[in-house]
């Protein structure tokens, strides 16, 4: 409709009453149809800033992603700005990533063409829309312990892999997200503790100069054997897998209560304020046994402790050596290094193994008829040693039933470690069973590649499985994070105060066994090492799980960010604890595309996120 149209319309006075309200029509439908038409470009352009602003976020989380970064950029801005939204033209975000003077940033475009729907009848074209986000990511100095369980089953099948591949795949997304596309990040400081029913932090602690008890006969071998003590030279050296500190029995469910002697909760380290040392994990020569005959059913259980077993026969091991399943229960390891029965006499004669010996075989004590079979003899004739006497007494080496029987008994593994590095196995038996590999100390400076080989080298499920102790991991994980006097780092900003954070990751509950050949950081349940039920592992589950709450509690107490992420829901008690101590940092997750975008958020939550446009 032309102008001159318009003009001669409204002029028109010759007594038509239908042209001058045909002309206020017009100008009522251009008064709605501009109100209507500029709403759909408010509502057009509020929503494009809605789409941009997202994708800018997103693209600034996955910067060092760089595979996917732009599904990212993608994926959002359509989740906030449909196809077709209000009419509108197809619409192609336009990404674009950029590192300016240390500082990732990522801006993204997008424009469109929104035909009018009632200014188009008055010649007015499509309108031009265009919007811009900026987001930035500045890093600042960031410290942070991750804690990784190690334990068998996390060789489970999940999705197409296992829950292992899962985590490893999520590690490096984590990995990439804090490193923002560089091959080395000077502001970030990370470390690495994995656990099972123990944990390898004693190379560190030695290193750092913190007191390791002495366990006579192990953490010494090479008295006795010559050589080395360490076991990546002597089979049965120490690993560097630790126990717990000393501590008392039965704490309280209050995750602010810290008992008086309860030395496993805290900061201080042992050796320090008095404490004893650090005590070296060590699995003594332990299997499960078989019952015979029916006859000896009564005297034959699981580990043949005490006055239980009173025949040779009672101390058959139920797997033998060759056994390779998952269950399998033989950690039965000759202690004669290179054959040598005098290197063996003398080391089940050491501190090491002295007790165990007594307490594994004393059954065999139980009248003098049989006294010939007897491996704890009197020290001075290797006459018969009668039980709770006060004569000295020793273990005759020679005597210990099947000792000879190369099925039952064997060598210990000297290429124990996670098979991830070449010529290494997890087969039993060793003095070190169930110990992990070395952790790794909290250092500014480390290239991206050194995270990386950890998540593929020294991050392995280890079978067969034990049990999990999450406490053990949590323990350490503080220990070495906060206290940086012990162990130091040199941050390179020293005006910026470091935001610290523990990242503790489990696929489940804590697990433990009531057979007496179970053995953990805590030691066997029999021992009452923290609670006086010898037998329940309900109680014995329920203590490690509150001595994991106040550990918690002291980290939040030192500033630390706590982050938990649950591969699977954990149940019960264990939930509960979690959530108490993480919050809203408890992230529960069951597929490996759940485990990534957790370990996503936590990324983005430890560096400096925000819009600038």
């Amino acid at each position: 409709m032309s102008p001159i149209f318009l003009s001669k319309l409204l002029n028109d006075r010759k007594g038509a009453t239908l042209p001058m309200m045909a002309a206020g029509m017009m100008l009522v439908i251009a008064a709605v149809g501009s109100a209507v038409d500029l709403g759909r470009i408010y509502l057009v352009r509020s929503q494009m800033q809605a789409g941009v602003d997202a994708a800018a976020l997103a693209g600034a989380r996955s910067f060092g992603l760089e595979d996917e970064r732009n599904n990212q950029v993608n994926s959002y801005f359509l989740a906030n700005f449909r196809t077709g939204y209000a009419g509108s033209a197809a619409v192609q975000p336009v990404p674009d990533f950029q590192l300016v003077d240390g500082i990732n940033r990522v801006k993204v475009d997008a424009q469109t063409d929104l035909p009018m729907a009632f200014m188009q009848i008055f010649g007015i074209g499509p309108h031009h829309i265009a919007v811009t986000a900026v987001a930035e990511m500045q890093p600042k100095p960031l410290e942070v312990m991750v804690v990784l369980d190690n334990t068998g089953s996390m060789q489970t099948t999940l999705g197409s892999g296992t829950r292992m591949t899962a985590l490893r795949t999520a590690m490096h997304d984590f990995i990439d997200i804090l490193h923002q596309g560089t091959a080395s990040r000077a502001d970030l400081a990370m470390g690495f503790v994995t656990y099972t029913v123990t944990t390898n932090v004693g190379g560190i602690l030695r290193n750092r100069g913190v007191t390791i008890q002495t366990r006579d006969g192990f953490t010494n071998v090479s008295n006795y054997t010559g050589g080395s003590d360490d076991a990546a030279y002597n089979p049965l050296g120490w690993r560097g897998c630790v126990e717990n500190d000393q501590t008392v029995r039965d704490v309280s469910a209050s995750a602010t209560v810290f008992e008086a002697g309860a030395f496993d909760i805290d900061k201080t380290l042992p050796g320090e304020s008095g404490r004893p040392g650090v005590r070296p994990y060590h699995y003594p020569p332990l299997t499960t046994t078989k019952s015979v005959t029916a006859a000896d059913e009564m005297f034959a259980k699981s580990g043949a402790w005490a006055t239980a077993a009173r025949q040779p026969v009672h101390y058959q091991a139920v797997h033998k050596n060759n056994v390779t399943s998952d269950g399998r229960r033989n950690n039965l390891y000759s202690l004669a290094y290179g054959g040598s029965l005098e290197i063996a006499q003398n080391l089940a004669n050491s501190f090491a193994y002295r007790q165990h010996f007594y307490d594994f075989y004393i059954g065999l004590n139980y009248d003098t008829a049989h006294a010939n079979d007897d491996v704890i003899v009197r020290a001075n004739d290797g006459g018969y040693y009668t039980p709770g006497s006060s004569d000295a007494w020793k273990v005759d080496y020679s005597r210990i039933p099947y000792i000879g029987a190369t099925t039952d008994w064997a060598m210990p593994n000297a290429s124990y470690g996670f098979p991830t590095r070449s010529g290494k196995n997890l087969r039993m038996p060793t003095p070190n069973w169930q110990c992990p590999e070395p952790g790794m100390e909290v250092q500014y400076g480390r290239s991206k590649s050194t995270y990386d080989d950890f998540i593929d080298l020294d991050n392995y499920p280890l079978m067969p499985a034990s049990g999990t102790l999450h406490h053990i991991g949590m323990l350490w994980g503080y220990r070495l994070l906060t206290r940086d006097d012990i162990f130091p780092r040199v941050n390179p900003i020293p005006s910026e105060k470091p935001l610290r954070a523990l990242v503790f990751m489990t696929d489940g509950d804590t697990q433990a066994n009531s057979d007496d050949a179970w053995y953990g950081a805590y030691g066997g349940l029999r021992e009452k090492r923290i609670s006086s039920n010898a037998t329940n592992v309900g109680t014995f589950k329920e203590q490690v799980m509150r001595r994991f709450a106040k550990v918690c509690e002291n980290a939040k107490r030192d500033g630390i960010s706590v982050y938990i992420v649950s591969l699977l829901p954990a149940p019960g008690e264990t939930q509960r604890v979690f959530r108490g101590c993480a919050g809203s940092n408890y992230l529960e997750t069951s597929t490996q595309t759940d485990i990534q975008e957790a370990f996503r958020q936590i990324a983005v939550d430890l560096v400096d996120l925000h819009l600038t446009q």
